[in-house]
């Protein structure tokens, strides 16, 4: 090992736990930042893999400082992921909103290093590694895990499709390293795999676009309802999937002003909070924002709203109670 390469690992191994530490805290806030600009959304969602920051092995530190043919002038300094991570998304259009996440946190600076949509403009026949890179620094000194981190540490954060990642993982670190002399049909049909990537992205966000078109009515219902839950009944909701399945039901019978309406009409049955609370410990249904939407639905249309519905007479038998409807009458 040569003198150069003995005073890098010297001082990578002083500072490693410094880098993790400011790794952890990047992966941390970034997950929370992302999970409060998606609500309702849940981050676990919308990430399609865990968020997780790892730091250069020494082998490969050596290799990208002195064997890479890379002309650092200053190669510790100027090797900017030492550490880094990977958000892993479902569609292109969700790298815009972790974008705008890194540039908006006011703890690092964001600079874009790599930006494969300038790339595909400048290349548009060339169908290659895609991957948006921004290199974040601690604007201050801070700590994180017992660790003091130091202001200007640098952390990679590449963002990229599951699509994209999937190739990433094929092809990266095999045919496009100088080591590796992969055939031109190897090539060819990696170009090809991308190209067909490219396409599908493009597919899966038109079924989205579709599909949030046609979910409107159902999230306007959801978050009306989640609103007025806890101030009506003064309890934390505990939503499962049988909120959904109530409002994919029952939201039929929200018409334009739900919200205003449902506000008036618990106004003027206030008594129901009471019974919500009662039924609520022991009764899953009682702890969904969506029971809400359920009186509502069945005051509206006492008849109709149940029929192939996901309750049963059972479970109805309380809500008409409550609203001093008789079910065998109503569903005569």
């Amino acid at each position: 090992m040569t003198d150069r390469e003995t005073k890098l690992l010297e001082r990578w191994r002083a500072e490693r736990p410094m880098y993790a530490a400011w790794g952890n805290f990047v992966s941390a806030t970034l997950t929370d930042a992302i999970a409060e600009e998606i609500k309702p959304t849940a981050v676990e969602l919308f990430l399609r893999i865990p968020i997780r920051p790892r730091t250069k092995d020494e082998s490969s530190l050596l290799t990208k400082a002195f064997r890479r043919g890379k002309p650092y002038a200053d190669p510790y300094n100027d090797i900017e992921d030492k550490v880094g991570l990977r958000v892993v998304v479902l569609v292109s259009s969700d790298i815009k909103v972790v974008e705008r996440v890194i540039k908006r946190c006011p703890n690092w600076t964001a600079v874009l290093a790599r930006d494969y949509e300038e790339e595909r403009r400048q290349r548009p026949y060339e169908f290659d590694y895609q991957s948006v890179h921004y290199i974040v620094r601690s604007k201050e000194e801070l700590t994180f895990d017992d660790v003091i981190v130091e202001a200007g540490k640098p952390c990679e954060i590449q963002v990229r499709t599951l699509l994209q990642h999937a190739y990433s993982e094929l092809t990266h670190d095999t045919i496009y390293k100088p080591s590796v002399q992969a055939s031109p049909e190897v090539k060819r049909s990696a170009a090809k795999s991308m190209a067909l990537m490219e396409a599908t992205d493009d597919y899966f966000m038109r079924v989205r676009e579709w599909l949030d078109a046609a979910l409107a009515p159902s999230r306007l219902v959801s978050a009306a309802v989640d609103r007025l839950y806890p101030s009506f009944t003064g309890l934390e909701p505990q939503p499962s999937p049988l909120d959904t399945l109530l409002i994919d039901h029952f939201g039929q019978w929200a018409k334009e002003g739900f919200e205003e309406n449902l506000k008036q009409f618990l106004h003027d049955k206030a008594f129901l909070a009471d019974r919500i609370r009662e039924r609520a410990p022991t009764d899953l249904l009682f702890r969904q924002p969506a029971i809400l939407l359920v009186y509502w639905a069945i005051k509206v249309a006492p008849r109709g709203a149940p029929e192939n519905g996901p309750l049963t007479d059972q479970e109805l038998g309380p809500i008409y109670s409550d609203l001093g409807l008789a079910r065998a009458a109503a569903k005569g």
